[in-house]
């Protein structure tokens, strides 16, 4: 087991609620004969701060090379495991973009987004120039990187990324030591992102640890870099210093790469897999040997996504969102179903109406069709989002419930990101009259629940709210009930 398992962390709690208060909303209209509007200054302050806040990129988990992109560079994890320092966010926190996310991508200690306007921004680690700034520097804050424009994928492998245009050209920087560059060359890093030569109507790209994949518009699949488990699917394991077309692949609507695997998506939604299948992961009910060609994972139709890593592998299939899971189902980042059994070939895992999910290498995280995310696996350094940290596995989901409205997820080693916005809170209805709290209530999308009565010895809260319960700023779901106290006299007022 690691050594990030077994030393003793000191977490640190980041709330959200800083960032966006305590909100409430006043609407028009009345709740029974004796509404009573608050003051349009009070009106005003509360619709201030339920503003509609628009999706945005939320991180947590680790911090120790400014994987999260909130700025902070940590101690090293070596050094914090010994020390105990903090370079921890267990709850997610927002990072400053110039535009908003089409798509996100994390890989080991490495983040990136591309952008609504085309161009890519970059953060974390940079040990083999992955950042692609030329910099050679960790960026804990993103970077957008000149001169790409008109992306429309990005792809990242830890130690090489990648990008498509809207032309079909693959770009790539990073390490070169197999030949990601896919230039007839090998050794050293690419600073900066420069054309993979030969390669013209792609319309996907995919990345693995050290290999690289392009989906061309005829269906067929092309991959050059390391093949040490015949990863490149050409029946060899022989690295490749230029593209290469994968044997017997055509028709193929999508393709996906875990770290020594490769997938490609047929029109029907079967699913063929090649590469190395010491964790299982082609699928085909042992945990040996390799394949250098594709070969069909059984079991699986309607696939329409795909996340794997080293040791997991996760199918998303069907209208109704079913996810399907194989591999070791071990470290954390499992099948999610609450079992840590091995499962050699696919297994439905119980979730459902998932709109997107992703794997990394302790953790694994979904997307419900409500906007809802769910996480599971290690929280060593916050990564289940929920604000605390334990060195337990968590097999089953837990509920990120400060996020609402997802829509795209990214799980790095130790580190998670989200693109959604924050949660509804329970707005503040002190100092309201009943029926001016039952409106604020129900124009946040929450329920006047039980009414009651306290004495106010001080006379302030007479005949307003003197005390609610939840309170507010309390993370919990549209329709939660709050219940309010209403302050009455009891005799002469001691304010």
């Amino acid at each position: 087991m690691p050594m990030r398992h077994i030393a003793a962390r000191v977490s640190s709690w980041q709330s959200v609620a800083a960032l966006i208060g305590a909100a409430t909303i006043v609407t028009a209209g009345t709740v029974g004969p004796a509404a009573a509007a608050p003051s349009p200054a009070a009106a005003g302050d509360r619709a201030a701060l339920l503003a509609p806040v628009p999706p945005s990129l939320f991180t947590w988990g680790d911090e120790a090379v400014g994987e999260l992109g909130n700025g902070v560079l940590g101690p090293t994890q070596l050094a914090t495991s010994f020390t105990g320092a903090a370079d921890i966010a267990p709850s997610p926190a927002p990072v400053l973009l110039p535009a908003g996310v089409r798509q996100l991508v994390a890989y080991r200690d490495d983040g990136m987004a591309l952008l609504s306007n085309g161009t890519v921004a970059t953060w974390g680690d940079n040990s083999t120039d992955q950042i692609g700034d030329g910099s050679g520097n960790d960026r804990a804050t993103p970077v957008v990187l000149p001169g790409l424009t008109g992306i429309t994928q990005v792809a990242g492998g830890g130690a090489d990324e990648m990008a498509l245009d809207s032309g079909g050209t693959v770009w790539v920087w990073g390490n070169n030591y197999s030949g990601e560059a896919g230039n007839d060359t090998h050794g050293g890093d690419i600073l900066t992102p420069q054309r993979v030569p030969g390669l013209s109507g792609v319309v996907q790209i995919a990345a693995g640890s050290s290999s690289d994949y392009a989906l061309k518009s005829d269906g067929t699949v092309w991959a050059w870099g390391d093949n040490i488990y015949g990863e490149l699917g050409d029946d060899t394991t022989l690295n490749r210093l230029n593209p290469s077309q994968v044997r017997g692949l055509t028709g193929i609507t999508k393709i996906a790469a875990g770290e020594e695997d490769a997938y490609a998506i047929r029109a029907d939604g079967s699913v063929m897999a090649w590469g190395n299948n010491s964790h299982g992961l082609l699928g085909n009910g042992t945990d040996t040997g390799m394949s250098t060609v594709p070969v069909q994972v059984p079991g699986l139709a309607g696939v329409t996504q795909i996340s794997a890593d080293y040791y997991d592998a996760f199918a998303l299939a069907g209208p109704a969102g079913t996810v399907w899971y194989w591999g070791t189902n071990g470290d954390g980042s499992g099948s999610g179903d609450g079992t840590t059994s091995p499962h050699f070939t696919p297994v439905q895992t119980g979730l459902s109406s998932v709109s997107q999910l992703a794997v990394g290498d302790y953790n694994a995280i979904v997307v419900l069709s409500s906007g809802s995310v769910l996480t599971w696996g290690d929280n060593s350094f916050g990564e289940l989002g929920i604000g605390t940290t334990d060195f337990h596995e968590h097999a089953s989901p837990v509920l990120v419930n400060v996020l609402a409205d997802a829509s795209l997820v990214a799980v790095g080693e130790d580190d998670v990101m989200a693109v959604a916005s924050p949660a509804p809170r329970i707005p503040s209805v002190i100092d309201d009259t009943q029926a001016g709290a039952a409106q604020a209530l129900q124009a946040a999308g929450y329920v006047l629940g039980r009414v009651s009565t306290v004495i106010d010895i001080t006379c302030d809260y007479v005949g307003v709210v003197k005390t609610q319960s939840p309170v507010a700023g309390t993370v919990d779901p549209p329709g939660t009930s709050v219940s309010v106290a209403i302050g009455k006299a009891g005799g002469k007022c001691l304010g």
